[in-house]
C-alpha cells in the first residue's frame, strides 16, 4: 500500500479518534441514504401509480429519472469534488438530495414527482463519490480498512432495507415518506458533516486552481447519460429495441469523442492517468462484473421469493436479512481478514470465489425449492463473499491514488458499480428470458450466467493483480 500525504483535504494525523468517528458517522449516514433510494420506492409504485394517475411507462420513470441523472452526474460530480473540494461537494450534494427529496415527497403531479427524483440522482452523483474520497483521503492504514469495511457494510444492508423500510412506511403511512424520509437524514448528515468536516482547500493544486473542462463536462454527462438510458431500456424492452440501441450506440461515440478529447486538455474531467495503473483498472473491471451479479441477485431473487414462493414485499425484504448480515461480518473485519488473506488483491479472489459458489447454488432453484433448503445457504455465502470482495476492491482503488485524483477516481469507482448494475441487468435478463414462462427456470438461468460473469472477473483480478508486470526495455 502506498503511503498516503496528508493534505489540506483531511485533519491532521493528530485529530482525536472521536473527530475521525464522527467524519465516518455523516460519510456512511448519507451512503445508507443514497443506497437507500435505490430500492425504497420499489415497494411503494403500486400506492404511488394509483395516487397519481401514473401510465406504466410514467410509473417507471421514477426509478428511471434517478439513476439517469445519477449515472450521468457521476464522473463531473467526482472531478468537481478535485477542482473545488470534497467537503463543499460532500455537504451541497447532500443538502441537494434532502431538497430534492422534500420536492419529491411533497409533489402534486407526476411532473414535479420526476422533477424530484431527477434532483435526486445529481445530489446523490455530486455527494457520493466526495464522501468516498473524504475517506480516502482522511483515513490511513488499518484505520482506513476498517472505515472502508464499515462503508462497505452500510452500502449492502441499505439496498435490503430500503425494501423493508419501503414496505413498512408504505403500510404505516403513506408512499410519500418512502421519499420524505431522506429529508430529517439529509439534514442530520449536513450538520455532522459541517460540523466535524475540517474546513478544506482543494488537494494537489499549488496555486491557481485548474479550469474546468467545460467540454469534457458536456460530453461526460450526454454519454452518461445516453449509456445508462440505453441498459434501462435493454432491461424494459429487450435487446432489439430500437430507442436503446440508437441510445447505446449514441453514448458510446460520445464518451469516444470524450475520450479523445481528455488526452488533449490540459485539467480534464477524467486524467487518463486514473487507468494506466494496472491493478487499479483490474479492479474497476472486476467492480463490473462483480455489480452485474448483485443487482442480478437483487432482481431475480425477488422475483423467486415473490412469485415463485409468494412472499410478500414485507418478508421479501426481510428474505434478504442473512445477506446483509453476512456482509456486515466480513466487512467489519476486513482489516484482519486482509492480513490473514496476504493481502487486499488475495482476499479479493477469495470473496469472488465465494459469490461463484452461491450463484451456482442459487442456480438450482425450481418450483419445488425452499427458503431454508434453496435460498439461505447461498444468500449467506454471496454476503460473506461480497464483504471480502468490496472492502479490497476499495483498498486497490484508492490506496494508491493521489491526492489530486480522489475525486475523480471515486467517480469512477461509483461509476463501474452503477452502469455494472444496469448492464448486467440487461444482460442477465436475456439469460432470464430463455426460461419462457416458467419463472424458476428463468432465475435459474439467470443465477447460471451470474457464476460465469463472477468467474470471468477472478479471471481479471489474477491477471491484473498476479501477472508480473513486463520491465521496459532501457533506452
Amino acid at each position: 500500500m502506498a503511503t498516503d500525504v496528508n493534505t489540506g483535504d483531511s485533519p491532521s494525523p493528530a485529530s482525536p479518534a472521536r473527530g475521525l468517528g464522527l467524519v465516518l458517522a455523516a460519510i456512511v449516514g448519507c451512503e445508507f441514504m443514497l443506497q437507500l433510494d435505490g430500492t425504497i420506492v420499489t415497494v411503494a409504485l403500486p400506492d404511488l401509480q394509483n395516487d397519481l394517475g401514473l401510465s406504466a411507462a410514467g410509473l417507471s420513470w421514477v426509478i428511471n429519472a434517478f439513476l439517469l441523472s445519477f449515472g450521468g452526474v457521476l464522473l463531473l460530480g467526482g472531478r468537481l469534488g478535485d477542482l473545488f473540494g470534497h467537503r463543499t461537494l460532500f455537504l451541497s450534494g447532500t443538502a441537494l438530495l434532502a431538497a430534492a427529496s422534500l420536492l419529491a415527497g411533497l409533489a402534486p403531479g407526476p411532473g414535479w414527482l420526476l422533477a424530484g427524483r431527477a434532483l435526486q440522482g445529481a445530489g446523490a452523483a455530486l455527494a457520493g463519490p466526495a464522501g468516498l474520497a473524504l475517506l480516502s483521503v482522511t483515513y490511513d492504514g488499518e484505520r482506513r480498512q476498517r472505515a472502508f469495511g464499515v462503508y462497505s457494510t452500510v452500502t449492502g444492508l441499505a439496498a435490503a432495507a430500503g425494501m423493508i423500510l419501503g414496505g413498512v412506511l408504505t403500510w404505516a403511512a403513506d408512499w410519500r415518506w418512502t421519499l420524505l424520509v431522506n429529508v430529517p437524514v439529509g439534514l442530520a448528515v449536513v450538520a455532522l458533516g459541517a460540523r466535524t468536516i475540517p474546513a478544506q482547500s482543494p488537494v494537489g493544486h499549488a496555486g491557481a486552481r485548474p479550469a474546468l473542462d467545460l467540454p469534457g463536462a458536456l460530453l461526460s454527462v450526454l454519454g452518461m447519460t445516453a449509456v445508462v438510458h440505453g441498459f434501462v431500456r435493454v432491461a424494459e424492452e429487450g435487446w432489439g429495441d430500437t430507442i436503446a440501441v440508437v441510445s447505446l450506440a449514441g453514448g458510446a461515440a460520445v464518451l469516444a469523442a470524450f475520450a479523445f478529447l481528455e488526452t488533449r486538455v490540459a485539467s480534464p474531467i477524467l486524467p487518463p492517468r486514473v487507468f494506466a495503473h494496472r491493478a487499479r483498472a483490474g479492479a474497476f473491471l472486476s467492480l463490473v462484473l462483480l455489480a452485474f451479479v448483485l443487482t442480478g441477485l437483487l432482481f431475480f431473487l425477488t422475483q423467486f421469493l415473490q412469485r415463485v414462493l409468494g412472499l410478500g414485499p414485507l418478508l421479501t425484504g426481510l428474505a434478504f436479512l442473512p445477506f446483509g448480515l453476512a456482509l456486515l461480518l466480513t466487512a467489519r473485519s476486513a482489516p484482519t481478514l486482509i492480513a490473514r488473506a496476504g493481502g487486499p488483491r488475495n482476499l479479493a479472489v477469495a470473496g469472488l470465489a465465494l459469490v461463484v459458489a452461491g450463484s451456482l447454488w442459487l442456480s438450482g432453484v425450481s418450483e419445488d425449492s425452499a427458503y431454508p433448503a434453496a435460498v439461505l445457504g447461498p444468500l449467506v455465502i454471496m454476503g460473506l463473499g461480497a464483504g471480502s470482495a468490496i472492502v479490497p476492491f476499495n483498498v486497490i482503488v484508492l490506496s494508491e491514488t493521489p491526492p489530486e485524483d480522489a475525486g475523480i477516481t471515486s467517480g469512477v469507482l461509483q461509476a463501474s458499480l452503477a452502469l455494472g448494475g444496469s448492464l448486467g441487468l440487461a444482460v442477465l435478463l436475456t439469460a432470464f428470458a430463455g426460461g419462457g414462462t416458467d419463472v424458476a427456470t428463468g432465475v435459474s438461468r439467470a443465477f447460471t450466467a451470474s457464476a460465469a460473469i463472477a468467474g470471468l472477473a477472478i479471471v481479471v483480478g489474477l491477471v491484473a493483480w498476479f501477472l508480473p508486470v513486463r520491465a521496459k526495455a532501457a533506452d
